[in-house]
């Protein structure tokens, strides 16, 4: 298993992973309109939203979108599930969904659905940016430092789908070495690869996603029309 708190929810990167992503935003959401999906304690808000038209932030998590609240006065809050937002009518030039907040779209089919609606919400010409996934984690995954089992230096359990990318992470007392299965009250998340991202976007309306080496990103944009011939 790996040391890094890259699933983390208020730290879901290294410092200078997390230094380098928030520069390219603040770049690349400059005067644009801007929707936060799974906010959190507002980690990106804090950087952007001063510098962006108008900044959204969404979460479904009251007491961590009181704390969104907190970074600037800005920041329009939404108390919601980032699968559906309920902006019907609001045009955004970006929509946000970082942290590795994707990973938590453990099904594909539930995750399309929501591209798809966040398609609807995306101007023309905007941009879906999620986090590089497959860069940042699919590696350690293939290095063999994410495995099954207790990890009693890291102080986790981590349990994979005996037929897909995807898994559940147990700290204190969730870990119980005996139970090998994902259980009922547990979220699973999914360790995107770029094909399973690919097929995911096409199906959902976008072109396929562009890597920003020099953001840490995935950026998405709007499939045009086919032009007769």
């Amino acid at each position: 298993m790996s040391h890094r708190d890259d699933i983390g929810a208020t730290a879901p990167h290294e410092q200078p992973y997390s230094d380098r992503q928030l520069a390219w935003l603040r770049a690349s959401c400059r005067d644009q309109r801007v929707l936060d999906l799974g906010c959190g304690d507002g980690r990106v808000a804090a950087e952007v939203s001063s510098d962006a038209t108008r900044y959204v932030a969404l979460d479904r998590d009251p007491e961590a979108l009181a704390r969104c609240g907190e970074v600037g006065d800005r920041v329009e809050l939404v108390e919601a599930d980032l699968q559906r937002p309920p902006l019907e009518g609001s045009q955004f030039d970006r929509v946000l969904c970082l942290g590795n907040t994707f990973c938590l779209l453990a099904d594909v089919d539930a995750a399309v659905a929501a591209m798809q609606n966040w398609r609807t919400l995306l101007h023309e010409d905007g941009l879906l940016v999620l986090d590089d996934i497959p860069q940042s984690l699919w590696p350690e995954v293939a290095e063999g430092h994410w495995v099954n089992g207790v990890s009693d230096e890291a102080g986790m359990q981590l349990v994979w789908a005996s037929d897909d990318a995807v898994m559940v992470i147990r700290t204190g007392s969730d870990i119980d070495p005996d139970a090998s299965t994902f259980r009922d009250t547990e979220r699973p998340m999914r360790v995107w690869t770029s094909g399973a991202l690919r097929l995911a976007a096409r199906i959902a309306g976008f072109d396929p996603p562009e890597h920003h080496a020099d953001g840490g990103v995935l950026v998405l944009r709007p499939a045009r029309p086919a032009r007769p011939t």
